[in-house]
């Protein structure tokens, strides 16, 4: 963050989303981060709306150049490391109480942007969200690969909760309207206990590849886990990731935690993955932040750190 955008902030009371320049109308750029801020379909545990406030406030003074995973003399960064061409387009207007009208402002507005030629960043907000940004990325580009990190796999029928949309079915309805590319789905981190093994015996037979925290740690599978990885990258892709993939004890204020979820240096393996793919990816978010329960503040520390990597595009690693 530059001197004269972090005086901008203070004279305006704007909190930008790490201090980028804030722009409210779509237009050409690198990208744009776009606040979601609806929870009507969590199940369980509310405040997800409030998030894309928290997230900015936390991003406040972090600065858009993340620290080189390692240094070394002589060391010279490779492509782009810092949140370049980025712009704060403010929050989607979501009404709280319609997931069904959140849903179309979402795609609306995603769609606005990405017929601009940006790349979209969406702070969550509740996950049933993911779904407005896929339907108006898939409209520009087809089918896209989709990473999607969550202690959740989000394809229940809603049956169980006696409505079709809800924060645990997206990635079901995304798949059943074609939105997605099955070969090229990958998620990591699911671990949650389950009513019974539909969803997951949904996934499979679709093709989608599962991972779980053990899964991911088993130095046996690196080989297949970095060809899934790139397999999402083969065309037009987004990244969806909800908070709860990392453990509780360093992001506790999320809807639905689970124990046993990955570390910090986990998800960030995961990130730079991302940024090995071919083309970068079109659309991303950062889901589930409630900032009402208790552990909020290092919740978004954590979570916006995990933001900065993802923005600065490029991997940080010495040859």
């Amino acid at each position: 963050m530059s001197v004269d955008v972090l005086m901008h902030g203070l004279r305006t009371g704007l909190t930008p989303f790490l201090g980028l320049p804030l722009a409210l109308d779509p237009r050409p750029t690198t990208g744009v981060v776009l606040g979601v801020p609806c929870d009507a379909g969590v199940i369980n545990r509310p405040g997800a709306r409030l998030g894309p406030w928290a997230l900015r406030a936390a991003s406040m003074g972090l600065g858009t150049h993340p620290m080189p995973d390692r240094l070394r003399e002589g060391y010279v960064a490779l492509g782009p490391a810092a949140a370049d061409g980025w712009l704060d387009g403010g929050n989607i207007p979501t009404l709280p109480f319609s997931l069904t009208e959140a849903l179309e402002t979402v795609q609306a507005t995603v769609g606005g942007w990405a017929m601009n030629g940006c790349r979209t960043f969406l702070l969550g907000g509740d996950h049933a969200l993911t779904l407005g940004a896929l339907r108006a990325l898939a409209l520009q580009h087809g089918p896209l690969g989709l990473l999607h990190l969550d202690a959740h796999p989000d394809a229940a029928d809603g049956a169980a909760w006696g409505t079709p949309i809800h924060h645990g079915t997206w990635v079901r309805q995304a798949l059943e309207e074609g939105l997605l590319d099955p070969e090229r789905v990958v998620q990591v981190g699911l671990r949650a206990p389950r009513f019974d093994d539909e969803e997951l015996a949904f996934l499979q037979a679709a093709g989608v590849r599962l991972w779980t925290p053990s899964d991911l740690r088993d130095p046996r599978l690196d080989s297949r886990l970095a060809a899934d990885l790139a397999a999402v990258g083969r065309g037009p892709a987004y990244l969806s990731l909800d908070l709860d993939v990392l453990d509780p004890v360093l992001v506790p204020a999320v809807a639905e935690p689970v124990p046993g979820g990955l570390s910090v240096e986990e998800t960030l393996r995961l990130i730079r993955a991302v940024h090995r793919w071919p083309e970068p990816w079109v659309g991303a978010d950062l889901m589930e932040l409630a900032p009402t329960l208790d552990g909020a503040e290092a919740s978004a520390r954590v979570a916006v750190h995990l933001a900065l990597h993802l923005l600065a595009g490029g991997s940080h690693e010495c040859p």
